[in-house]
């Protein structure tokens, strides 16, 4: 999931991948009722950080109003993979939403951040779809929603939905501790290293990993982390 990361776009410049961008919009899941708040911005800050250091970003995620945060990225892949590492390091204290839209994206004022285009709308469209989904029964393990840029003739942004769609159910359902394997399989550790880490048996492992479909899980983020 490593990768190294890219600087923001200096100010005054328009970026060149701009024409294409994907930007990422989050926020924490019933925020208003951790009972510190403090420390849950702390805690969703600290990972944020940890995540950058991973993931290729032109502009890196930062925590903008409250319990938001936002990032451009130049590809799904990269954008996704921020989603999936940020949603596992923060399980299963903070639940986190996504948004995350494709199109032109022009910054207004680099030096205090301010951004602009098509690809912000639709990741702002993106995350109130995802909050929709989330309210009804049937769909109440949605976390993640794409919209793809106009013209998507292909059909690419349905076969990603679906697959954030499945993901979202399998990541939603797990328990406390075979989130915590999916994450450490994730980072690249061995069953052995997280049965450790667990002190648990590396056959109790192998069985979660087995039973609950971490590996799917894996093989489907792994893929879906090196779209262009």
């Amino acid at each position: 999931m490593s990768q190294k990361k890219t600087q923001a776009s200096p100010p005054g410049v328009t970026d060149p991948h701009g024409a294409d961008d994907v930007v990422l919009i989050g926020d924490v899941v019933a925020s208003r009722r951790a009972p510190d708040r403090l420390a849950l911005h702390d805690t969703l800050a600290r990972v944020i950080d940890h995540v950058n250091g991973d993931v290729t970003a032109l502009d890196p995620l930062v925590v903008t109003v409250g319990d938001e945060f936002q990032g451009r990225f130049a590809t799904l892949g990269s954008a996704l993979a921020a989603c999936f590492g940020l949603r596992l390091r923060l399980a299963p204290d903070v639940d986190v939403r996504f948004g995350l839209g494709r199109g032109a994206t022009q910054t207004l004022d680099a030096r205090h951040g301010i951004h602009d285009g098509p690809a912000y709308w639709a990741a702002r469209s993106a995350i109130e779809r995802t909050k929709e989904r989330a309210s009804r029964a049937q769909t109440r393990t949605a976390r993640t929603t794409y919209e793809p840029p106009e013209g998507d003739a292909l059909g690419v942004g349905v076969a990603v939905q679906s697959a954030l769609d499945c993901l979202d159910l399998v990541v939603g359902s797990l328990s406390t501790q075979s989130t915590t394997i999916l994450g450490g399989l994730m980072d690249g550790r061995t069953q052995h290293e997280i049965a450790a880490d667990l002190a648990v048996s590396p056959s109790a492992v192998s069985q979660r990993v087995r039973r609950d479909g971490l590996g799917v899980a894996v093989d489907t983020m792994t893929s879906l982390s090196r779209m262009p």
